[in-house]
């Protein structure tokens, strides 16, 4: 039978062992490209170092739980006697709102010399934002719980947040000022008087939740860069240190008073926060484990520029890589 004249040009264009009818026993289906040395030799590289990593995210793990533990451990002093409830309730009532303030002024320097350059791309505004967020719904939760450590704690960090959105906006030359006056001061009256009046409590305290947990893990979006490239620079020791003391405080104080609004927000933002320090330890070689086996959850995605197209390369034998 006589072949086709286009079936003998496709043939003279495949490799031999494809016209032979003999295809590599180690090509991937698929369109994937063939198994060579060099990816299985990576292989067994990646298998001999799992003990390494296994033993990297059990001390990670343990360090976290420790850290945690150690929180729940001062209620628990509380309760055999080695504490007074009282005096620790008090004097936690007392820390806490101060701690906190130091916390709402710690980005005060880089707002101020955002403003100074007229430059505002190092500021994070969605951390002011969510912050804000946070605020509004927690004043609306001390005013119905009749707290005055909440409600006047985040009145000054709302406060706080409204001031350096307004230098946010300063320093990126944006104009309009009143209707940005007026846009904020109908979110956050509105949002406080719905939020204390019409909110039943649990959803409120479930939205103060989900809320927290945005802002304290807001910073961790920076997290791939950092382990790619062992610098911290983009979590500043100082609030990351306030912000580990404020959550650690708040969890106590929420445990003795027995407030799981206070409580899982708190704690939560404790764990980020803890993790963040063992972060900037890790990138200054401080931290006895490594760390380095986190940069798996976060692969480098390439540009469409910075892809180009790669033509079939002939080898040698005459058999084309295509497979």
């Amino acid at each position: 039978m006589k072949l086709p004249a286009t079936f003998l040009q496709l043939s003279a264009k495949l490799p031999a062992n494809v016209a032979k009818g003999k295809l590599n026993p180690l090509c991937c289906s698929g369109g994937s490209s063939p198994v060579n040395a060099s990816s299985v030799f990576q292989k067994l590289v990646a298998i001999g170092q799992a003990p390494t990593q296994l033993a990297d995210v059990v001390m990670l793990a343990s360090s976290l739980l420790m850290a945690i533990s150690g929180i729940c451990a001062v209620p628990k002093m509380v309760d055999i006697g080695l504490m007074d409830r009282e005096v620790s309730t008090l004097s936690l009532s007392l820390a806490c709102p101060l701690i906190t303030i130091v916390s709402y002024v710690a980005p005060t320097p880089s707002v101020l010399e955002a403003v100074r350059l007229m430059k505002a791309s190092n500021l994070n505004v969605i951390v002011f934002k969510l912050q804000a967020a946070c605020n509004i719904l927690s004043i609306a939760y001390g005013l119905q719980i009749a707290n005055a450590a909440v409600l006047m704690t985040n009145m000054f960090g709302l406060a706080c947040q409204v001031l350096f959105l307004a230098g946010e906006r300063h320093a990126s030359l944006e104009s309009n000022w009143p209707s940005f006056a007026l846009f904020l001061s109908v979110i956050l009256n509105v949002g406080i008087f719905v939020a204390s009046q019409y909110v039943p409590i649990n959803l409120l305290g479930q939205s103060i939740t989900v809320f927290n947990i945005f802002l304290y893990s807001s910073p961790l979006m920076n997290l791939g860069t950092a382990l790619r490239t062992r610098n911290s620079s983009q979590f500043p020791s100082f609030m990351v240190g306030v912000n580990v003391l404020n959550n650690a405080l708040w969890s106590v104080y929420a445990l003795l008073i027995e407030d799981m609004v206070v409580l899982i927000p708190s704690l939560m933002g404790y764990a980020c926060s803890f993790f963040q320090a063992l972060l900037i330890l890790w990138c200054r070689s401080y931290l006895p484990f490594d760390l380095a086996f986190l940069v798996t959850f976060f692969q480098q995605k390439k540009k469409p520029d910075d892809i180009s197209p790669v033509a079939p390369k002939l080898e040698e034998d005459g058999e084309d890589a295509w497979l």
